[in-house]
């Protein structure tokens, strides 16, 4: 006879059920209660004022032996493209023998795979969280078995390429764009380069439209320019750091370093140049209402930094953001981070420079986490700016052009830890 591990009242059925305790209806004021248990029938001559009844919760069933009978789930994590993901986390929501509810919880190992064990017989909700990309899947379970977590019965557990809404702000030298794609995560891309910024600026000034994204990634050489004193730009650096506070998380490349400096100085040091602050001409910061003098006519056509007509004055195209003094050349990266160590089969990396003046990290405060460094100094961070809120990623080395497989491959698990 199959066994249930029964709670609450016990009903007289074919299943062995252990003794239930007495459940006393609701209260019935100046009346008195009425009370069920599995003794006997209620006690006659009293009005029952409300049903008294007991939420039975959920039972799962014994084995012959009396063990309590589950199943397991497994599993391979990847980004949409098909490339697994290490150390995502995925947990589980299921029951005790005793039907109460439980959370189990695990690590994907170095090529996504994981194991999810003792889990009750019946639908089970899966959650996988790698940083701001989080998929949810619902699988049954039968006990003694193993069921991959995929619905289409393969081992592979993909995260949809719209699972997480991303923002990439186009710069100069760099296409971290590139690499989300290589993944296969959808994202809107802004034009945000020295040339023009004005889309980038519209994005910035509006927090409800900007909070919209998990993640906003700023490419090397963004024309947003924190030296300038406008009122605007006040506005905009509050919307960013509000952003990041609700949980929002930067990725921020090579010479855009002010995003970092500006923003939350003190947290690294940097060896770049100083530009002066300065009140910008108006129509360099405007976004919305510009007199009708902030557009030129008809525009330029579309760069390999903007894929839009650019209507911005020349003045308010050139250059204007700190430089740094690194040097063209190799260098040996260390790979600090236990995280990204899991997704490169060597704990070095070498790091190309194809040019030089690329930004060198002096020193960082002792709550920014180095995930890689040279024997000199950093190259790449990341830190928390409020508990609780989203992450600031820094890295001196990109893509364009020196970009190496293992650098590459880096870049990628960045964007995980975001």
């Amino acid at each position: 006879m199959l066994r249930l591990l029964c709670i609450g009242l016990c009903i007289s059925t074919s299943f062995s059920c252990s003794p239930a305790p007495t459940v006393q209806s609701g209260d019935g004021g100046d009346r008195q209660r009425v009370y069920f248990s599995d003794a006997g029938p209620a006690r006659l001559g009293i009005e029952v004022y409300r049903d008294a009844t007991a939420d039975l919760p959920d039972v799962v069933p014994l084995s012959e032996t009396g063990a309590c009978r589950t199943g397991r789930t497994a599993g391979t994590v990847c980004a949409p493209n098909g490339r697994y993901i290490a150390g995502a986390r995925i947990s589980a929501e299921t029951r005790t023998c005793r039907g109460e509810p439980k959370i189990v919880e695990t690590t994907a190992d170095l090529r996504g795979y994981f194991v999810l064990a003792d889990l009750a017989p019946g639908p089970v909700n899966i959650t996988i969280t790698s940083g701001n990309f989080v998929g949810r899947f619902s699988v049954d379970i039968i006990a003694g078995r193993e069921v991959p977590v995929s619905n289409e019965g393969s081992a592979k557990v993909c995260l949809p390429a719209d699972n997480a809404r991303l923002a990439v702000l186009t710069g100069d030298y760099d296409d971290i764009g590139a690499v989300i794609d290589d993944l296969g995560f959808d994202h809107d891309v802004l034009c945000g380069s020295w040339i023009n910024a004005r889309p980038a600026l519209g994005l910035l000034a509006d927090l409800d439209r900007l909070t919209q994204y998990a993640i906003l990634f700023i490419n090397c050489a963004s024309g947003v320019d924190f030296r300038a004193t406008n009122p605007e730009m006040d506005a905009i650096e509050d919307n960013i750091r509000e952003y990041v506070r609700r949980g929002g998380s930067l990725y921020v490349s090579d010479l855009a370093v002010d995003w970092v400096q500006r923003l939350w100085p003190g947290k690294i040091e940097f060896l770049t140049s100083n530009p002066q602050d300065r009140e910008v001409d108006q129509c360099c910061v405007c976004t919305t209402d510009c007199d009708l003098s902030c557009y030129v006519e008809p525009p330029d056509e579309p760069s390999y930094s903007c894929y839009l007509p650019n209507d911005l004055p020349q003045t308010c195209r050139e250059p204007s953001g700190p430089t740094g003094f690194g040097q063209l050349g190799e260098l040996t990266g260390d790979i600090v981070s236990p995280f990204l160590r899991q997704f490169v089969s060597d704990g070095q990396i070498p790091v190309a420079f194809d040019a030089g003046g690329w930004v060198e990290i002096e020193s960082v405060s002792a709550d920014v986490e180095v995930l890689v460094r040279t024997e000199a100094r950093p190259l790449m961070v990341l830190f928390e700016p409020y508990p609780g809120g989203g992450r600031v990623a820094y890295t001196s080395f990109h893509n364009h052009g020196q970009a190496t497989e293992a650098m590459l491959e880096i870049l990628r698990a960045l964007i995980f830890r975001l």
